[in-house]
């Protein structure tokens, strides 16, 4: 069954999907990130993510950490560079309690200075933490070079410098500011029949006051091609190539998707996989991504591996490149390709939170949400001349920067 679809008078605007199941999967859909903030609000988004299980006008932060996990429920949140998120997970008698508080924690949450400085040091411990792993830093610091100058290059965490002169009064100023209802997208998957939905969408969010955005977000500035080494004094040298890619609404998005896929995807028999791991022995993690956002993206491969090894990983991947830029797929290996990505996007639907989460962000950006059917006939549309467009465009020479820690 397809989504129905329900907007509200302020701008919210909600989406079901009824399926047969004792649990029932929420979320609320913020179209605010760490992009949206201002120099001085560096970490805003993400400590606001904190901050709304810290107190709200009518409950506690035990009651709310208590009132679902009492029901064998769960709520969590989390921040993106486009997107703050709450969702929950109940049963379906439960399903009232988990809207309420929702709603709760992000409409009515006070930001008590003194939980602010108290989650500031969480945060603190959690920037420390994040320096100590490598692997994933790496990503966060190789986003800055691509999007130097740029919200978007900047860590979602923010710095221990920029949260710790938040006030609660700046927090209540960038939600006022930024926190739009025309930017939010309320989501049910479970066994909730239409009127209950709507019922359930009219008491608890009928009552939002509308506050309509009217803040344009600022395009990252032409790139520089970089390339530089970190001396981190670790085990294993960590690496990633990369440069720009399409925003989320380009025509050359699902081809670029295959493209990935087929080069380092998440399959053990991507093609990097292959001859850097399978064939060569080189490293243990390799990966190709493509993250796109409203007006830019960000296409990336990561690999570690021993310092001896280092050269000849290169060499291999830009080989690998090469050749999918320049040898055109046979029509046997894309039919494989694109049956692969088919079955993954298939298999990764049936986790219906996950499902849930994707969809309502899709509801978001482009205002409707595609079935199965048309994903799967844009996937089959791709051509071979289209990847190795593609795949000209985003790892031309101009458009590769390296970022290596020794």
């Amino acid at each position: 069954m397809n989504f129905e679809y329900y907007e509200l008078p302020s701008g919210i605007k909600c989406i079901l999907k009824r399926v047969k199941s004792p649990v029932v999967y929420c979320s609320l859909t913020v179209g605010t990130g760490s992009r949206d903030e201002d120099e001085k609000e560096h970490g805003m988004a993400h400590l606001i993510e904190h901050m709304l299980f810290k107190g709200t006008s009518k409950r506690k932060s035990y009651h709310i950490n208590s009132l679902l996990d009492n029901v064998g429920g769960e709520i969590n949140a989390y921040t993106t560079k486009e997107e703050t998120v709450v969702h929950t997970t109940t049963l379906k008698a439960d399903v009232r309690r988990a809207v309420d508080l929702i709603t709760d924690v992000l409409f009515n949450s006070t930001f008590d200075q003194k939980e602010i400085d108290k989650e500031v040091g969480v945060i603190i411990d959690e920037i420390n933490s994040y320096k100590d792993s490598p692997s994933e830093l790496i990503f966060d610091d190789f986003e800055d070079l691509v999007f130097k100058g740029s919200t978007l290059g900047r860590s979602i965490l923010g710095t221990k410098k920029s949260i710790s002169k938040i006030k609660s009064s700046d927090i209540k100023n960038f939600i006022a500011k930024k926190y739009n209802t025309d930017n939010m997208v309320f989501a049910i998957i479970g066994d909730i029949s239409t009127t209950r939905f709507k019922d359930i969408c009219d008491t608890y969010l009928s009552k939002i006051v509308e506050n309509k955005s009217n803040h344009e977000r600022i395009a990252p500035p032409a790139m520089e091609k970089v390339k530089l080494t970190v001396n981190k004094k670790t085990y294993q040298v960590h690496s990633m190539i990369g440069g720009r890619a399409y925003p989320y609404k380009s025509e050359n998005r699902v081809a670029t998707v295959l493209a990935l896929s087929i080069l380092g995807g998440a399959s053990a028999n991507s093609r990097l996989n292959l001859i850097l791991r399978e064939k060569h022995g080189l490293t243990y993690n390799i990966e190709a991504n493509y993250t796109s956002y409203c007006d830019s993206g960000l296409v990336s491969i990561y690999f570690s591996s021993d310092p001896e090894n280092v050269d000849k990983a290169y060499s291999l991947i830009l080989k690998e490149i090469k050749m999918i830029q320049e040898v055109p797929l046979s029509p046997v290996q894309l039919s494989k390709a694109k049956k692969q990505l088919i079955g993954q996007l298939i298999i990764s639907s049936e986790s219906s939170e996950g499902y849930m989460l994707s969809c309502a962000k899709s509801y978001l950006l482009f205002g409707s949400v595609d079935s199965p059917e048309k994903i799967n006939q844009a996937i089959n549309g791709v051509t071979s001349e289209e990847i190795m467009e593609v795949m000209q465009e985003l790892f031309d020479e101009t458009n590769q920067s390296i970022l290596t820690y020794l």
